[in-house]
């Protein structure tokens, strides 16, 4: 077996699947003979809750996007801008409007050209619906189509970052998510259906099983190297992905524990592919209520976790302990001791708090491996310093709903965070800036006027180093105000055959971009 290292820089994650203007289907997908050869399968246990790509900042959703969206514009592996289905753009020198020239040919998949009206009703939809994705567009007021293939969009406040926040929202096909929009704006319907441009198509789709996707030979760049079809096999059984890999019923697989890698060692025909990227765990407190709205309360239970231990063996060595409230990945970062476990301190702070008798509750996505295990451990460690800690399995929409409201929001929060785009302010921004509690972005709901003024000079800054200094102090203040407990950075690693090739870095997807996978 070939081992590769691959390494992401700061960025993020816009990887999808969506689905197709035909609607998803329950018949059986077969890949034998000669549609076997031109069909990559990958095995994942990143399975979504929903396609809507309006949810795209969640990783599993993320994973699930970028086959069948495009956006105006996206970055390259130099973290620079470049066009997708927008050719050109002009920022207006106050930094509070751009017009967008829409690239000539794009279609979506029922056909029917990409024009400035989408660009429009996509926009407005975000605003509207305000989740997911719409942390990172909160500056936009309104756009107006000025033809066809002209588009202005004008914001409520200058913001010199606006457009990179651009990458991270897919162009969805207007006439046809109106025509099934219902009582929700498209939401039930784009939990299951396509309405996008992308690369792909989708021919069938499974909640919870499988999706494939058919090569769109329409789509503005060509179908590239890309194969003639491609398979997402949900599973969140490492021996599973395991086996169906040996098998050959799968060509790549993410999602194995390490003991089922270490299988693959000597086996011939296989490579193991090492990609770090800018994934950080974390457990964020409610800060505004309940025994951890105590600062001394949230900095007990950050010392009482054993980080080096999740790194050691939850991640078998694959990864670091965090040192900040940003993966290390990225740049602009101040110098912050990694997270360290401090038992008797920690017992100390709760002394001086009053807190005895601890009963707390974390929600958490206990399919993901690496969030069960590291549920159990904390849960290990915060009954070592006499708290009791309730696990609560949800899934990530359920998650978001319960952050949504500081009154249902749980005392802990497990969850991956990642940079949308290659943008510290923008990533501290959506999470701590007081205006997104309510929103499900602001996990903790952190309110503190003074790292609200700093994001707001942060995101107007007209250069980059100067946006940089703010985000460093941002940073200082919301470690020492323990809104998280920061706990570690992965190191993703995709088994698959050798004859698999075109894992890269790409700074707007967190895990991996499957349009640039192919065959050699």
């Amino acid at each position: 077996m070939k081992l590769r290292t691959l390494v992401a820089g700061a960025a993020t994650a816009t990887l999808a699947l969506a689905l197709a203007a035909c609607g998803s289907s329950s018949s059986t997908t077969t890949t034998t003979g000669s549609s076997r050869a031109d069909t990559l399968i990958i095995g994942t246990g990143a399975t979504p809750q929903t396609l809507d790509p309006l949810l795209s900042s969640d990783v599993q959703t993320d994973l699930t996007s970028v086959a069948v969206y495009d956006t105006l514009l996206t970055y390259d592996s130099d973290d620079k801008l470049v066009p997708k289905l927008a050719t050109e753009w002009k920022v207006a020198d106050d930094a509070t409007s751009i017009t967008f020239t829409l690239r000539e040919g794009a279609k979506f998949h029922d056909g029917t050209p990409v024009t400035a009206a989408d660009v429009v009703y996509t926009l407005d939809r975000v605003r509207k619906l305000n989740l997911g994705i719409a942390t990172v567009i909160a500056d936009y007021k309104s756009s107006s189509a000025t033809d066809g293939s002209h588009v202005t969009v004008t914001l409520s406040r200058a913001n010199a970052g606006f457009l990179g926040a651009l990458s991270r929202v897919y162009i969805v096909n207007s006439a046809l998510v109106t025509a099934n929009a219902g009582t929700d704006d498209g939401q039930t319907w784009l939990a299951t259906h396509d309405a996008g441009s992308g690369a792909y198509t989708l021919a069938d789709y499974r909640p919870n099983q499988q999706a494939r996707f058919t090569r769109y030979d329409q789509y503005w760049d060509g179908p590239g190297k890309r194969p003639a079809s491609m398979v997402y096999r949900y599973s969140t059984e490492s021996a599973t992905l395991r086996d169906e890999l040996k098998q050959g019923n799968i060509d790549v697989a993410y999602g194995l524990v390490p003991t089922d890698q270490a299988q693959f060692t000597n086996a011939t025909g296989f490579t193991s592919t090492d990609v770090k990227g800018p994934l950080q765990l974390y457990t964020f407190f409610n800060t505004s209520q309940g025994p951890t709205a105590d600062v001394r309360v949230r900095k007990a239970l950050r010392l009482a976790y054993d980080y080096q231990g999740h790194v050691d063996n939850i991640l078998s060595g694959k990864g670091v302990v965090a040192d900040g409230p940003l993966p290390s990945t990225m740049s602009c970062r101040p110098a912050i001791a990694p997270s360290a476990q401090n038992v008797d301190e920690a017992k100390k702070l709760l002394a001086e708090a009053g807190a005895t008798n601890l009963k707390l509750t974390m929600y958490y996505q206990s399919v993901i491996p690496e969030h069960n295990k590291a549920g159990t451990l904390l849960q290990s460690n915060l009954r070592d310093i006499g708290v009791t800690l309730e696990l609560k399995a949800v899934t990530y929409p359920e998650f978001v709903k319960a952050v949504s409201d500081p009154k249902t929001a749980p005392d802990l929060g497990l969850l991956w965070d990642f940079p949308l785009y290659p943008d510290a302010a923008s990533m501290l921004y959506r999470v701590y800036d007081s205006k997104f509690i309510g929103t499900g972005s602001n996990y903790g709901q952190y309110s503190n006027p003074e790292v609200d003024a700093l994001l707001d000079k942060a995101t107007k800054a007209t250069s980059q180093d100067q946006s940089c200094a703010y985000a460093k102090q941002v940073q200082q203040i919301v470690n020492d105000d323990a809104v998280s407990m920061n706990i570690a950075n992965s190191t993703y690693n995709y088994l698959h055959k050798s004859t698999v090739a075109g894992f890269a870095y790409a700074p707007t997807h967190t895990l991996l971009d499957t349009t640039a996978l192919h065959f050699q």
